[in-house]
């Protein structure tokens, strides 16, 4: 313990995210009901896009649903250890909302780098988008509409993901310099807007090369 801190909850906090984002749902889904590895087809990524390429639209969604799932599951969890050993000994609410911060933002980087499965997960987006409604849900909710016409306009998962993550942290900053954020708030998103962004390197390599396909479905190759 180190002042008021708690090191070792804040800890266990962390490593309860990490470990929840270990859990591939894509994964689990493509060995459960195909006994294959969805990584070895299409873009050889555990998420939700190549799951609609390989197998279609509706195990996307599941492991859409899967993915959003654990990262609110890390947020609650976080809440929960927080409350229970106090992340922050003289203040109970910071404590519970750093709780969930942690233990979500850490689920997101379970997602993309799983020890369980050699470091080889996805690349965050389903996960992040849960975690932008836990943390900031007034600027999701602005965020989740411009997504939709994004989509509608140009039918690449990946733009929506990119611009999406980009326009989430610009919002988290202006609700943050208008003081109607917490303190906390933009040390959390941001680094995870970063990790996303590094995930999708390659498709915003396509994009500005104008290469990035549609999104097709079912398409297992």
């Amino acid at each position: 313990m180190i002042g008021e801190w708690n090191l070792f909850a804040i800890l266990i906090v962390a490593v309860v995210g990490y470990l929840l984002g270990n859990i591939q749902t894509a994964l689990i889904i493509s060995r459960l009901k195909f006994r294959d590895d969805v990584r070895l087809y299409g873009s050889g990524n555990a998420g939700t896009t190549n799951m609609v390429r390989v197998y279609g639209k509706y195990y996307g969604l599941l492991t859409f649903l899967g993915d959003a799932g654990k990262c609110v599951a890390g947020f609650f969890a976080g809440r929960l250890i927080a409350q229970l050993m106090g992340l922050h000994q003289t203040n109970a609410d910071v404590s519970v909302m750093l709780g969930g911060y942690i233990a979500s933002m850490m689920v997101v980087f379970g997602h993309c780098y799983p020890v369980l499965y050699q470091f080889h997960g996805g690349k965050g987006a389903a996960s992040a988008y849960a975690m932008t409604w836990c943390l900031c849900w007034q600027v999701a909710a602005i965020t989740t509409v411009l997504a939709i016409v994004i989509f509608l306009l140009w039918k690449r998962v990946s733009l929506v993901s990119v611009l999406t993550a980009i326009l989430y942290l610009i919002g988290t900053f202006l609700f943050w310099a208008t003081g109607h954020s917490d303190f906390y708030l933009p040390f959390f998103v941001t680094p995870v807007v970063i990790l996303v962004l590094i995930r999708h390197k390659d498709n915003i390599k396509r994009l500005l090369r104008g290469e990035e396909k549609t999104i097709t479905s079912g398409n297992k190759r």
